[in-house]
């Protein structure tokens, strides 16, 4: 399967991918994604234009920090797009910023949010941030609507950050159809069902994507212990560590957070369940072979009518990369969001 679900029951804009043979791995893909694309002087991620941040108080008293890419030719009334890094991103990962720029290329203006905790805003939350936090967008779309109160405003999410976007979607056209001001959407390998994506991390190469997530996971814990002594952490957490992710979130996702258990947050938080609503126009791109997140709830996904599922053979995790480079990726959300074929 190359495209699923096509938008309106039209045929699809999106571009087929078909890399080369080394290419056509899951881990390798994933891999490549994450290292070959990330020093700041690659030009695949170059930011051109001046950014400058603002910040959003949330209701209990935490802080959000959002770095803002205006390019040259933007102006008051063109369209912009909020971008949500996935787990233990920021603002500043490579393909935060490579996505920023292409779009920026394109006289579209971004604005690049930190999750709570992370990047810029590392000290300005007690709270952490999670899968489920809906309603911190929200907020973040307030100011934004204040800041560009003319401008199409378009959801561009990554990993955790597009399980976010599909599920924030989903709750606003629950009710009589709302698009939570949203003009369209990308989600780029959402983790849709959170419970069977943190089962299939306990076998084979899993468990070290298990541990490599929990291992970072725990690292922005202590950075924040650091530098805001009153963030929230469980009585004696750091004297018994979490070894994978279902732990970390058993221990301290769902106390800090208010789920009553790990399996409650994955239950609570999956966007699976909210796809059926959305009801603006949505692409999820997500490869059959991505070793994080596993495909399968993807072919049982009920999806809505204004939804279109883009599912590659290959392309990893976060990764769609040929050995020219992640060009492909950017070309797609590119398309999707100013309207054109790519």
């Amino acid at each position: 399967m190359q495209v699923s679900a096509p938008s309106q029951g039209q045929q699809s804009r999106i571009e087929a991918f078909d890399p080369s043979w080394p290419m056509r791995n899951g881990h390798v893909q994933t891999l490549a994604g994450v290292f070959l694309f990330r020093k700041k002087s690659n030009p695949c991620i170059l930011t051109t234009t001046t950014s400058t941040t603002g910040e959003v108080s949330l209701d209990d008293g935490d802080r959000l920090v959002f770095h803002d890419d205006c390019p040259a030719g933007w102006q008051p009334g063109d369209r912009v797009v909020l971008m949500l890094h996935g787990l233990a991103g920021s603002h500043n990962s490579p393909y935060m910023r490579r996505i920023s720029h292409q779009l920026n290329l394109r006289d579209v203006r971004t604005i690049r949010l930190d999750w709570r905790g992370c990047g810029a805003g590392v000290s300005m939350a007690r709270f952490p941030y999670h899968s489920g936090r809906s309603d911190d967008v929200l907020s973040v779309l307030s100011v934004l609507r204040d800041r560009v109160p003319d401008s199409p405003i378009c959801l561009v999410g990554f990993s955790l950050g597009g399980n976010v976007a599909l599920k924030l979607l989903g709750e606003a056209g629950a009710v009589q159809g709302g698009t939570a001001g949203i003009e369209r959407a990308v989600s780029i390998s959402p983790p849709i069902d959170l419970s069977v994506c943190i089962e299939s991390l306990k076998t084979g190469l899993g468990r070290w994507y298990d541990r490599y997530f929990a291992n970072l996971c725990i690292r922005n814990i202590r950075l924040r212990a650091r530098v805001r002594p009153d963030a929230i952490v469980p009585d004696g957490w750091f004297q018994r560590l979490p070894r994978s992710m279902r732990e970390f979130d058993e221990s301290f996702t769902a106390p800090v957070c208010g789920f009553s258990s790990a399996s409650a947050y994955y239950e609570q938080c999956s966007a699976r369940q909210f796809l059926s609503t959305i009801a603006v126009p949505t692409l999820i791109i997500a490869a059959q072979d991505d070793p994080v997140v596993p495909f399968h709830p993807f072919e049982h996904a009920e999806l809505s009518s204004t939804t279109e599922l883009c599912a590659p053979k290959h392309g990893g995790h976060i990764g769609f990369v040929t050995t020219a480079g992640p060009a492909w990726l950017d070309r797609q959300i590119v398309a999707w969001i100013i309207g054109e074929t790519p």
